[in-house]
């Protein structure tokens, strides 16, 4: 039988008389009276102590298990440094040349070319007070480069190397405007200009092939920033430089003849040619590599394209109403709606704004204490942008035919921008076909979201693009076929902050291509999150694209990565640098660190949130910029030598990574650009292939021939079979003739 026991019930002891006596001995027992009661405030301070004390010996306690997880944990090997570059010790930045032949180092007083394989220098411009920051190499013909730089005063400069030697080209924001209101050309140092508005080049690149240039300009009086994109003549360019080159080697040719008919010792030379000093004809070949316009050949100059404004935020979308004056203007600067539009042009007045705000105050004046705040929206002060070739996405009539029926990627020009601004959450698109001279540049297409943009990435050959969001998600376009492969979710509540295409040859393929040519091809894709993780995930049509996690989100700050790059000509490691200052070389993969590469005791790595990190020779040669620790404390000496160097690590000498430089690495093309042509050739291919075939085809087919028309007769005598075994049916007549069939009281007689 269930006994129910009602809770929340004391029950009382049963007697006050059976309780036991207090024990003189008991405190002989109990630790805790050992000691006498202490009184105020010595009681106070004794739980101060023990909560001190506990608290020390948690703090003790973690440390020590860090200490023991971290002993346990397998520790990369570290390689030191084999080579030092002490001539290049006060370099600024490092950048490869795409084909991995040269790196060029910009210095404080210039800029050098350096060869890979030997280490020295080449050739080197120079120019005074001219503090490079930032260079970038783009292949525009066969050992041809053009090299932009911007200084630590903010000038952007182009130029040309080839053939061993830097042709200058121009400054961007050469131009600046005097006291009397007329621009005068800067031709050597723009920072020693007087009484002009000076505009500054925080960004600045070129396309894959430099056909196009864009610069971000601003101008630091009015707080004015705005995107201007350039048209480069490339192939003026080359044979411009061809044709100088080839005229200094016909000088040299008639120096070296007129060299060799030497004087005889009977002939005494003339006093001319006493008085010629041999040093002043080495002085004047240098003074070639020079940033002044007395010996650069006169190269065909740039056009401008276009210039873009930034969009407003959207707390200014919110504010800003049509300044017009009367209804039939406002609705002459309203978008067409025709396409979809940035929101900029709309008809609602500030008048009509801020009536509405008040109706909206007045209705809600008892919630409006409760309305979230407004957060302080970043600037739209940095743009991202992208040179794209011809694809579907792009409205009709705005790209080039010829240029979509190359075959070749590398040779085709782009047609379309894709810009973005720091903030904003539209991509927009602009024709590089038009010609545009004022600011009020209309976008050609319009992508809206629902996040701020945050980062994006495009394919070598611009079929692929990826948009990542601050929401973390990402959207991968197919710019060739011209739809959305997916949207793909890192993790809520993460921003993404780099977006990278590896390499396809890294890649499974999937083998069920449409023969007999390929149409499709998957890659990788990099990703990387504000807090430290770093995701792959495939984008090939039709697969999953789910991502895939090689590296956990950290927990220390210092290990979050400044830095992600992929090895030039090897995209399965990837060079990564941490904020603690750690250069590793990881799988990309697994996101198993390798190896860690280790500047020498006396050095430590140059700003490790903005590194000087370069990769030369496709992947075999590394270059590390490293201060020196104890600079500043010493005195005397060369300081631009106790400042720092320029390191070189051989990488084919890393014993981890012997696997790797020993894998065969095949070309892989993302997308196969085929012309109707090379399509209806290799279906003509295919059919003449399977022409031998034939005729046993036809034998075959005679002879399951006979069988189908002996079925055939089968069929037809059943059917004549089933014909005279069908029982007759004969009507008899009508007795009634008005009675019709179908109408009332007639009935049909049956006789079989």
């Amino acid at each position: 039988m269930p006994v129910y026991i009602r809770k929340n019930v004391n029950f009382t002891p049963p007697s006050i008389d059976n309780f036991p006596m207090e024990d003189d001995e008991d405190y002989i027992t109990d630790p805790d009276q050992l000691l006498d009661r202490l009184p105020q405030p010595y009681r106070m301070i004794d739980k101060v102590l023990t909560q001190w004390y506990d608290d020390v010996w948690e703090i003790i306690e973690k440390r020590e298990n860090a200490r023991l997880e971290e002993s346990r944990k397998i520790r990369p090997p570290q390689y030191e440094c084999s080579t030092q570059m002490k001539s290049q010790g006060r370099a600024c930045c490092v950048c490869d040349s795409v084909d991995g032949r040269y790196i060029f180092i910009g210095l404080p007083r210039g800029l050098a070319a350096v060869d890979v394989q030997t280490q020295e220098k080449v050739a080197s411009w120079e120019e005074e007070s001219v503090d490079i920051h930032y260079v970038k190499a783009y292949l525009i013909g066969v050992q041809v480069y053009l090299v932009v730089t911007i200084d630590d005063m903010g000038f952007a400069r182009l130029l040309i190397f080839g053939g061993d030697k830097f042709y200058f080209v121009k400054i961007l924001n050469e131009f600046q405007r005097g006291r009397g209101g007329a621009y005068r050309p800067i031709f050597s140092n723009p920072a020693h200009a007087e009484g002009g508005t000076k505009l500054l080049v925080s960004k600045c690149e070129a396309s894959r092939n430099g056909d196009y240039l864009g610069a971000m300009f601003e101008n630091p009086e009015t707080a004015e920033v705005w995107l201007e994109v350039y048209r480069l003549p490339r192939d003026a360019w080359l044979n411009e430089l061809e044709s100088v080159m080839t005229k200094k080697e016909e000088k040299t040719e008639e120096d070296q003849g007129t060299e060799t008919v030497a004087p005889t010792d009977q002939e005494a030379p003339t006093p001319q040619n006493e008085n010629v000093d041999p040093p002043q004809a080495v002085s004047q070949s240098q003074d070639e590599n020079t940033g002044g316009e007395k010996h650069t050949p006169k190269l065909s100059p740039t056009s401008t394209v276009m210039k873009l404004k930034p969009p407003p935020s959207m707390s200014e979308l919110r504010q800003k109403g049509n300044t017009a004056s009367s209804v039939y203007s406002a609705c002459q600067k309203v978008d067409s709606g025709e396409v979809i539009g940035t929101g900029v042009n709309h008809i609602l007045t500030p008048n009509h704004k801020e009536m509405r705000k008040e109706v909206f105050a007045h209705l809600h004046d008892n919630l409006m204490e409760y309305l979230p705040k407004e957060e302080e929206t970043e600037s739209l002060e940095d743009v991202h942008f992208h040179f794209m070739n011809a694809g579907r996405l792009v409205p009709t009539g705005l790209e080039q035919p010829s240029q979509t029926e190359e075959e070749d990627f590398e040779k085709r020009i782009p047609t379309t921008i894709a810009v973005w601004w720091r903030g904003s959450t539209h991509v927009v698109h602009y024709s590089l076909l038009k010609q545009h001279k004022d600011f009020d540049v209309k976008p050609d297409l319009v992508w809206p979201y629902l996040s701020p943009v945050t980062s994006s990435a495009i394919s070598d050959d611009t079929s692929l693009l990826a948009i990542g969001f601050e929401n973390g998600n990402i959207i991968l376009w197919d710019r060739y076929l011209g739809i959305q492969r997916g949207v793909v979710n890192i993790m809520d509540r993460v921003k993404v902050v780099q977006l990278t295409f590896l390499d396809p040859n890294i890649c499974p393929q999937s083998l069920d291509d449409y023969q007999p040519y390929r149409t499709k091809t998957s890659a990788y894709l990099l990703v990387l999150c504000d807090n430290g993780a770093l995701y792959i995930s495939m984008t090939g049509s039709g697969l999953e694209l789910d991502p895939i996690c090689i590296t956990p989100s950290v927990e220390k700050e210092d290990d979050i990565f400044t830095m992600v790059q992929p090895v030039p000509g090897m995209h399965d490691l990837l060079i990564t640098v941490l904020k603690s200052g750690k250069v590793q070389i990881r799988d990309t993969l697994q996101g198993t660190v390798l190896c860690e590469p280790v500047l020498p005791s006396s050095h430590e790595l140059m700003t490790p949130w903005d590194p000087v990190v370069a990769v030369g020779g496709m992947g075999q040669l590394l270059f590390l910029k490293g201060n020196n620790k104890g600079y500043g404390e010493e005195e005397g000496g060369d300081q631009s030598e106790s400042a720092g160097a320029l390191f070189m690590y051989q990488m084919r000498s890393f014993p981890s990574l012997d696997s790797y430089m020993s894998k065969r690495r095949d070309k892989v093309n993302q997308t196969v650009h085929a012309k109707i042509e090379n399509r209806i050739e290799a279906l003509m291919k295919e059919r003449i292939a399977q022409q031998g075939l034939r005729k046993y085809r036809m034998q075959e087919r005679w002879g399951n021939m006979k069988e189908e028309i002996w079925s055939i007769l089968q069929y037809k005598d059943q059917a004549e079979r089933k014909a005279d075994n069908r029982p007759e049916v004969h009507y008899k007549r009508v007795r009634n003739l008005s009675q019709t069939p179908g109408s009332m009281g007639w009935t049909p007689f049956f006789r079989n």
